[in-house]
C-alpha cells in the first residue's frame, strides 16, 4: 500500500472555544497547517499543542489569500481543508483509504451545517474539500472561496469525485453567529467582492442569503431575482438559488409566484427533493391537497445519494419531512388511519421528530384511542432511555392534553428533569394536582436557579410557581419571591401590591411600572388560562383591564368561545378591541353562517391591520358566501327551461373557489381535547 500522506488546513481567528472539538477529530493525520490571522486568544496555544504547525499572517479581508498561504506551507500529498467550527466525522483510516490508488484529483464531501440542537435542524450540502497537493492549485474568491475551478482548468468533471467523508459544521448556529457577528463579516466582504466584480452572481447570491439570515427578506428576494436572470444554468448554486426564492415567497405568502416559478425549474431539478417539498406547502397553503399530497409524494420518492451529491438539502426533505406532510393532509380530509400510516413511516426515519411524534399521537385521539393507551404507543415507538427521547413522549402527550396520562407515568421510567418539568408540571396543575404541583417546582426551581439557566427559562418556572401560588394562596408566597431573579421578581412584587391595594400605584418613576412588566403579565394570563387557572388571569384584568384582549383571545385560542365571548362583548362596548378580537369575533359570527355581519368585523380588523392576511382571505369568503347565496336565490327564481346555463356554470366557480379557501389555514385550529369542550359548551 502506497505511503500517502493527509494534512488538514484551517484558518483561526478566536476560535479558542470551538477548536479544541475540531483539532481532536482529526488526531492522527500527517500535518496540521494553521493560519492565525490575529487570535488574541487562547487559540494559537490550542493548535500548537494539537502538533499544529502555525503560521500568523494579517487579515486582508481575503479567505482566498489566506487558505493560499496555507497552501504554500504544505508538505503532504493530500489536503483536507476544515474550519475550526467543524469536525471530521468519518474515521481517519477510511479516509485513508479512499486516498489509496485513486485516480482522483480531488473528492466532495458531505458537509452537515447544524442549525439548531435538535436532529431534523440541519442542512446538507457537498463541497470540495479534499484534493491533491503539489499541482499548482489555487483557491479563489474573497468569501466563499473555492478550489473547483483551478482543477477545472487543468481537468475535466471526473477529475472530482463524490466521497462519503463527512463533516460536521456548527459555524450557523444562531449563538455562534451571533458571538461572531458574522453576518456583518460576511455581507461586508460580500460588497467588497462585488465591488470588484458587479457582474458576478455568485457574489449576489450569497448577499441575497446573508440579508436573508439578517431577517430582510424583501432585500433577498430582489437580490435573488436579479441574480437568477444573469447565472448560468449550469451554475452549481441556481438550484439552491431557486429554493431560497421560494422559501422568501411562502414566508411572505406570495404564493401565486411560487408555482410559476417551480414547474419549469422541477423539470431541470426533478431529483430535487427541496423543490418538490416546497410545491407541496404552496400548493397545500392555497387549499389544493390532492396536488399538495403529490408533491409530497414526489419528495419521499427521491433516493437520499441523489440528494446528497448533487443540492443542499434540508434534513429529512426526501424522508420524515414529506411524510408528515402526507399524514396531516390525511388528517384534514379525515383519514385518520391513512395519516397514523404516514406519521409512523415519517417516525422509521427520525423517531424524535417531534411533529409526527404529535401527529400519531393526535390521529390515534380521534380514533377514539385512550390517553393512557396512546402512551403506551409512544413509549414502544421512542423508548425512554434518555431525556431527549423522554421529552419527545411528554411533549407529544402535552400537545393532544393527554394531561391525566402524563402525571400518570411512572416516575422510574420518567424522572423529574429539566426537560420534561415544565409540561409534567403544568398536567399536575390541569388536572388539579395543586399541591404536588407546587412542591415540584421548588424542586425543579432550585435546581434551575442552581445551574445558571438564563432569564427566559427561569421565567417559565417563575410563571408556573406564580400562577399555582394564587391558585392556592390568592397571592405570590414568600418562597417564590426568594427564587426567582430580580427582574422577575420586582414585577411579581408590583402585581401583589396592588393587588393588595385593589389599585394600580400611580406613576412616580421615569419609567410606567405596568408598562416595564407589560409582557410579563401578558404571559402570565396567557398561561393561567392554558392551565385551567382563572383565578390569577381573572385577578391581573380586574386590576389592569388594558389586557382584557389578552384574556380574552387566549380564552378563544382553548376553545373557551363562551367565556371568550364576554369579553368581546365588553371590549367592543368600550371601543378597546384590537385587530385581533375583532378577527376572533367575525370567525365567530362566520362560522354560524352570518356571512354579512362576519364581513364587517373582518373589514374592521383590516382596517387596524391591513397585514392580516387571513382576515383578506376570509373576508374573501364572506364576499363568495353572499355572492352565492343571492346567485341562489336568483337561480330558484328561473323557472326549469332556464336553470340551466351562465348563472349555473357561475354558482359552480364560486362554490369550487369557496372550497378552495376553506382549506387554507385561515380559521382558529384547535386540538381534538379543545374542541370537544368547545362542542360541549
Amino acid at each position: 500500500m502506497n505511503n500517502i500522506t493527509l494534512g488538514v488546513h484551517l484558518i483561526v481567528n478566536n476560535e479558542a472555544d470551538l477548536l479544541p472539538h475540531c483539532l481532536t477529530s482529526v488526531a492522527g493525520v500527517d500535518e496540521i497547517v494553521v493560519i492565525d490571522t490575529g487570535s488574541t486568544d487562547e487559540s494559537i496555544a490550542i493548535s500548537q499543542a494539537h502538533g499544529a504547525r502555525v503560521f500568523q499572517r494579517e487579515w486582508t479581508e481575503n479567505f482566498a489569500a489566506a487558505r493560499n498561504e496555507g497552501l504554500d506551507q504544505a508538505d503532504t500529498d493530500w489536503i483536507l481543508v476544515l474550519d475550526a467550527d467543524e469536525r471530521l466525522q468519518t474515521p481517519l483510516p477510511e479516509l485513508r483509504s479512499l486516498l489509496q490508488n485513486t485516480q482522483a484529483q480531488a473528492f466532495t464531501v458531505h458537509i452537515d451545517n447544524w442549525l439548531g440542537v435538535r436532529p431534523e435542524d440541519k442542512v446538507k450540502h457537498s463541497a470540495v474539500r479534499l484534493f491533491r497537493n503539489g499541482q499548482g492549485y489555487r483557491y479563489s474568491g474573497r468569501i466563499h472561496e473555492g478550489i473547483d475551478a483551478a482543477i477545472l482548468k487543468s481537468h475535466n468533471i471526473s477529475a472530482i469525485e463524490h466521497s462519503d467523508i463527512e463533516i460536521e459544521h456548527f459555524g450557523y448556529m444562531p449563538e455562534i453567529m451571533a458571538r461572531k457577528n458574522k453576518i456583518k463579516r460576511n455581507e461586508q466582504l460580500l460588497r467588497l467582492a462585488l465591488a470588484e466584480q458587479p457582474e458576478d452572481p455568485f457574489h449576489s447570491y450569497n448577499l441575497a442569503v446573508t440579508c436573508c439570515q439578517d431577517g430582510r427578506l424583501l432585500e433577498a428576494e430582489t437580490l435573488l431575482r436579479q441574480t437568477l436572470h444573469h447565472v448560468p444554468l449550469e451554475a452549481s448554486y441556481r438550484p439552491t438559488m431557486i429554493r431560497d426564492l421560494c422559501k422568501i415567497y411562502l414566508a411572505q405568502g406570495k404564493t401565486n409566484i411560487i408555482d410559476p416559478l417551480l414547474l419549469p425549474e422541477l423539470e431541470r431539478y426533478e431529483d430535487y427533493s427541496d423543490l418538490h417539498f416546497l410545491l407541496g406547502q404552496s400548493l397545500e397553503s392555497q387549499g389544493l391537497l390532492e396536488r399538495a399530497f403529490q408533491a409530497y409524494q414526489r419528495a419521499a420518492s427521491i433516493s437520499g445519494d441523489q440528494v446528497n451529491q448533487k443540492y443542499v438539502s434540508e434534513q429529512g426533505m426526501n424522508t420524515f419531512r414529506p411524510l408528515y406532510r402526507l399524514g396531516l393532509i390525511s388528517e384534514r380530509l379525515e383519514l385518520q388511519e391513512d395519516a397514523a400510516r404516514f406519521y409512523h413511516r415519517a417516525l422509521q426515519h427520525h423517531s424524535l421528530y417531534r411533529p409526527a411524534l404529535q401527529g400519531i399521537a393526535s390521529a390515534f385521539q380521534r380514533l377514539a384511542v385512550t390517553d393512557e393507551e396512546i402512551a403506551t404507543l409512544l413509549i414502544q415507538l421512542v423508548p425512554p432511555t434518555n431525556a431527549a427521547q423522554r421529552a419527545a413522549i411528554i411533549d407529544s402527550l402535552f400537545a393532544i392534553n393527554a394531561n391525566e396520562a402524563i402525571t400518570n407515568l411512572s416516575r422510574d421510567t420518567f424522572p423529574l428533569e429539566l426537560e420534561t418539568a415544565n409540561w409534567m408540571i403544568s398536567s399536575l396543575i390541569i388536572t388539579g394536582k395543586l399541591e404536588d404541583a407546587y412542591t415540584t417546582i421548588r424542586q425543579m426551581a432550585s435546581l434551575a436557579t442552581q445551574d445558571n439557566h438564563d432569564l427566559e427559562y427561569l421565567k417559565k418556572w417563575a410563571t408556573l410557581w406564580a400562577i399555582c401560588s394564587w391558585s392556592l394562596f390568592g397571592e405570590f408566597h414568600n418562597d417564590l419571591l426568594t427564587y426567582v431573579p430580580d427582574e422577575l421578581r420586582f414585577g411579581l412584587q408590583y402585581i401583589q401590591k396592588c393587588h393588595q391595594q385593589q389599585k394600580v400605584d400611580p406613576v412616580e418613576a421615569e419609567v410606567d411600572p405596568l408598562t416595564l412588566h407589560s409582557s410579563f403579565i401578558s404571559d402570565l394570563i396567557e398561561q393561567s388560562v392554558k392551565l385551567h387557572q382563572p383565578a390569577l388571569s381573572e385577578a391581573l384584568v380586574n386590576l389592569f383591564p388594558t389586557f382584557r384582549s389578552e384574556l380574552a383571545a387566549a380564552l378563544y385560542k382553548e376553545g373557551n368561545r363562551n367565556a371568550a365571548g364576554e369579553h368581546f362583548i365588553r371590549l367592543v362596548s368600550d371601543q378597546a378591541a384590537d385587530a385581533k378580537v375583532l378577527f376572533y369575533i367575525g370567525e365567530m359570527v362566520f362560522d354560524k353562517g352570518h356571512y354579512t355581519e362576519a364581513s364587517e368585523w373582518f373589514q374592521q380588523a383590516l382596517e387596524q391591520m391591513p397585514e392580516h392576511e387571513a382576515a383578506r382571505v376570509v373576508l374573501a369568503l364572506c364576499y363568495l358566501q353572499q355572492a352565492k347565496l343571492s346567485m341562489e336565490d336568483a337561480l330558484n327564481s328561473l323557472d326549469a327551461a332556464n336553470v340551466h346555463g351562465p348563472l349555473q356554470t357561475d354558482i359552480g366557480a364560486i362554490h369550487k373557489s369557496i372550497f378552495l379557501l376553506n382549506r387554507t389555514p385561515w380559521h382558529t385550529q384547535w386540538s381534538f381535547r379543545q374542541s370537544e369542550g368547545r362542542a360541549a359548551k
